[in-house]
């Protein structure tokens, strides 16, 4: 046993190898990767196209002696000058005298002189050839050291192109996917709630820790485990949690760091990447996001290059190879896009439900990122996981972090329950916008509006109680009358559904009574949207429908898109139904109208009533709230 965790210690660490041999240029840099010698190699090409440059330059004209113009003039003149070499920009003039002359101590016979841009004109050359005079014109050459500056900048740019491009391409460099340090593992103490993910994860825990007593039963490891449930429910924290555990390596990637425009860069970042967990196995290979890599092949708008990378991984972790001590795993929101190949056996053979945490959960989530601050006695972390029905554990931590941010800005030492209402309202509702100035008549008519929303869902849909009342105009919402669920709910009857969209229509059917039909506002657009979206599902999911019965408008229970007849009875249901409700609501908001302006009233005055004060004001005048109906759980 002690030798077998010696040698898995062993392979865990990074190995070195050396070789002293003399190799090529080439040969270095294709076995080490470009990123240790693609700089020094741009700079031996440099020095080297500076020798070839300065060694076979063609022979210039450089090299005369320079004299003045007048002396130049006077030598064409007096028909001293055999030759006559001229720059094509007339710029240089460079004569090859009959006879030498001593210029500044020296004898020489070739001399030159600068003349103006384009000074000299076609009658001058044809003067001085008639006088007897050679004259040639030619290109300006550049010196030695200007080719040499010229030439090695063009190759200086061309080779970190090609650096630039080889980076990207991921042929740089082998250890793009290096183990992540022991600092980020966590342990299943860390993760709260997930009970059920937990116990299929131990498997794999053990495994890792002993794996002899697995093979002396012929037990293999599951090769793959995959982490399915909705964002922020605490996947990446398990695989951290499992490494944590199990004492070894982890090896992290996202789904996109295999996505690129060169072909064939994909499958080679999958290969490198088991390659590098069997080298350090016993390993965990984590890929994050994983719908990306592994999403159904042959589906519109997927490339080719996608599909050879999503093979590859099927044959490395299901191929000659072998992947003994490698866990793979993986993390999705999207189960419904992966291949079906991926979650056969051998491969991603065991899935890993990781659901929205329950009341439980959240209370145990709380008090992990609650062990880090300092609460007020008056936060009571039982209550506010009743109050956060549907939140993941992501969203917990927010929320908690938003109430330590709001105490620090209100110079508090301790985060208080009221911190914590207010981090509430921001997250589900934004920021309150103090700069925004609404009239009277408005703020009335907001005041109508919310509490229509308020008393209808006391009556309508008693199950879910409410939490405040307010016409703070915060984000994008002027007002909200904010409900929330008692407890966790799996199963929504017929008659839940329908108070909710009784609720939603609460506003629009205040407005109605109080301001007849030609005065409603734009106030009820999102309310619509709601409500027309439970009704929907009702109708075309659910068979909740006496007209259109206990039928299903799924493409998949349809074979395909939906009849033009369903569908048209579908839309005349929905009708139908939303008309119903809202009826039901103007019903209701007319038989507690004295309630509901009451309610109005006293949001004008204060902006903001809480949920006791609202029941209370309600139940005085008549309302029948349905306190203490018993949380739906079936």
């Amino acid at each position: 046993m002690t030798a077998l965790l010696r040698a898995n210690d062993q392979s865990a660490r990074p190995r070195e190898r050396r070789n002293w041999k003399l190799r090529p240029f080439s040969a270095i840099t294709l076995r080490r990767g470009p990123v240790q010698n693609w700089t020094a190699g741009v700079l031996v090409l440099a020095l080297l196209a500076a020798f070839l440059v300065w060694r076979y330059a063609p022979s210039s004209t450089q090299g005369a002696a320079s004299i003045a113009y007048s002396d130049a003039a006077q030598a064409l003149s007096t028909r001293q000058v055999a030759t006559l070499t001229v720059t094509n920009d007339g710029a240089r003039l460079v004569l090859t005298l009959r006879q030498p002359r001593i210029v500044n101590g020296n004898e020489v016979r070739s001399v030159e002189t600068i003349v103006p841009a384009r000074a000299v004109s076609l009658a001058d050359l044809e003067r001085w050839g008639a006088a007897g005079t050679v004259v040639r014109v030619i290109e300006p050459h550049a010196s030695t050291t200007e080719r040499i500056i010229q030439f090695g900048s063009l190759l200086l740019v061309a080779m970190l192109l090609i650096g630039y491009t080889l980076h990207h391409r991921g042929a740089l460099g082998t250890n793009r996917f290096a183990p992540s340090p022991a600092s980020r593992h966590l342990t299943l103490r860390d993760v709260g709630g997930a009970r059920e993910a937990q116990a299929d994860l131990r498997d794999v825990i053990a495994y890792l820790r002993s794996p002899e007593r697995f093979l002396a039963m012929g037990a293999h490891c599951p090769k793959g485990v995959l982490l399915v449930g909705p964002p922020g429910t605490g996947k990446t924290l398990l695989a951290r949690a499992v490494a944590g555990e199990a004492g070894c390596p982890v090896i992290v990637a996202a789904g996109s760091d295999f996505n690129e425009m060169y072909v064939g860069i994909g499958s080679r970042r999958v290969r490198q990447l088991a390659k590098q967990a069997r080298d350090a196995a016993p390993c965990i290979v984590f890929i994050d996001e994983f719908d990306s890599l592994g999403g159904r092949r042959g589906r519109p708008n997927r490339s080719g290059e996608e599909e050879v990378t999503l093979n590859q991984l099927l044959v490395e972790m299901d191929g000659m190879a072998g992947n003994n001590g490698v866990v793979w795993m993986a993390a999705t929101n999207r189960e419904d896009m992966l291949d079906p190949a991926v979650r056969r056996p051998g491969r991603f053979d065991r899935v890993v439900e990781v659901p929205l945490p329950t009341a439980a959960d959240r209370l145990e989530i709380l008090k992990i990122h609650a062990a880090r601050s300092r609460l007020a006695p008056d936060v009571n972390l039982e209550r506010l996981s009743q109050l956060t029905v549907g939140h993941s554990g992501a969203e917990l931590a927010n929320l908690l972090n938003e109430a330590a941010i709001i105490a620090v800005q209100d110079t508090g030492d301790v985060i208080t329950n009221a911190h914590v209402e207010q981090a509430r309202d921001r997250i589900l509702l934004g920021r309150v916008r103090s700069g925004m100035v609404i009239n009277e008549q408005e703020r009335r008519l907001i005041a109508l509006h919310e509490s229509g929303h308020a008393v209808v869902g006391m009556v309508a849909c008693p199950e879910d109680q409410l939490h405040k009342i307010t016409i703070e105009p915060r984000g994008r919402s002027l007002g909200a009358a904010h409900f929330s669920p008692e407890s966790d709910r799996h199963l929504h009857p017929r008659r839940y559904l329908e108070g909710i969209i009784a609720k939603a229509l609460g506003g629009r059917a205040a407005e109605l009574v109080f301001l007849g039909p030609d005065a409603v506002t734009t106030g009820a657009g999102s309310d619509l949207v709601q409500a027309t979206g439970i009704a929907r599902r009702m109708v075309a999911e659910f068979g909740m429908s006496d007209t259109i019965g206990l039928v299903s408008a799924d493409p998949q229970a349809q074979g395909g898109a939906p009849s033009g007849q369903l569908q048209g009875e579908i839309d005349t249901a929905i009708r139908a139904l939303m008309a119903a409700q809202a009826a039901r609501a103007e019903a209701i908001v007319r038989r507690h109208r004295v309630a509901v302006e009451a309610l109005a009233t006293a949001l004008v005055e204060r902006e903001v009533l809480t949920a006791e004060e609202a029941y209370a004001m309600a139940e005085s005048y008549g309302v029948e709230t349905g306190r203490g109906v018993a949380a739906i759980t079936a």
